[in-house]
């Protein structure tokens, strides 16, 4: 495994862990908490990616043998989403060892995990193509943070749509938000807008093994479904009398159906992508109108 990713990931746990516990002001054991929080959250994060990715290509790991799949250093046999997964449980066990509630514990460390999604996806400027886009051809495009240079030997140099660089910078605009912004339901809203991106982001990678018949990109799919989960249960919060409280679902899983039809005009059409692309951009806004909305009915209700 690249030791400067190592190096890297650490750093920016031990951060996060920093941010948390100025965070944690009002939490009990404040300190024990981001402890327990950064260790069981890399221990569970590492596990459960590993799981999902098992999960996911169960027919590779047959192959390849599964005690050879789990104790891989390969960074491609792990799912990014699988070890959001396992960070979030580890905050929750956190919170349960130290005598906070879950919610409210999950609620306070919501930015500093969108923060720690971030920085993972920054550190993946140590691994090459494992997140990047399509190879840019153009001169003037071929410098870095646009573009990721892959050195392969003998002064040959590739170029390729630095696609983590794109994740990273939304991370960052979610966790600046999540602090400032979000005070109900911090944790759900937080994860939400992490997920939102991804969408267009899964699109635009050039190669990712978690990949279903060769059109269904898994992690993409986890996030839209979670999307329309928090959608429809917006709905279920907003109770009877709430008019069109279930229109928010609606809409997202008309918008789900549209981003099918994209990735399929995308690998099996000539349609330029600059029109593909912006008819899923334009998804991705109405999404987030609809999270507001969604969120407003919901809130509106509890009043």
């Amino acid at each position: 495994m690249n030791q400067s990713y190592l190096i890297f990931m650490l750093g920016s746990a031990m951060i996060t862990a920093g941010v948390h516990y100025l965070l944690a002001g009002g939490m009990k054991k404040r300190g024990l908490l981001a402890a327990l929080t950064f260790v069981f959250g890399a221990a569970l994060g590492v596990v459960c990616s590993k799981l999902v990715y098992g999960l996911i290509c169960i027919q590779d790991v047959l192959l390849d043998g599964i005690g050879e799949t789990l104790l891989s250093d390969n960074l491609e046999c792990m799912s990014y989403y699988g070890g959001v997964a396992g960070v979030i449980l580890g905050a929750a066990l956190a919170a349960k060892c130290t005598g906070n509630k879950v919610v409210k514990a999950l609620n306070t460390y919501a930015p500093a995990g969108a923060l720690m999604a971030a920085l993972a996806r920054f550190g993946e400027y140590f691994l090459d193509t494992i997140n990047v886009g399509r190879m840019i051809e153009d001169e003037r495009l071929q410098f870095f943070p646009l573009a990721q240079g892959v050195d392969f030997g003998y002064g040959y140099t590739e170029w390729y749509l630095a696609v983590f660089m794109l994740c990273g910078i939304a991370g960052v605009i979610v966790f600046l938000v999540s602090l400032n912004k979000f005070k109900d339901k911090r944790f759900l809203r937080t994860l939400f807008y992490l997920c939102l991106p991804q969408i267009i982001f899964e699109s635009l990678r050039n190669y990712n093994r978690l990949t279903w018949t060769q059109f269904v990109r898994v992690e993409q799919l986890m996030c839209m479904l979670y999307i329309e989960a928090m959608l429809l249960l917006y709905g279920v919060w907003a109770g009877k009398g709430t008019r069109n409280r279930f229109l928010p679902a609606i809409v997202g899983l008309v918008c789900a159906g549209v981003f099918v039809g994209v990735e399929f005009a995308l690998d099996k059409t000539n349609l330029s992508h600059a029109v593909t692309y912006a008819v899923m951009i334009a998804g991705l806004i109405i999404l987030g109108w609809m999270e507001h909305v969604g969120f407003k009915n919901a809130v509106m209700k509890k009043q």
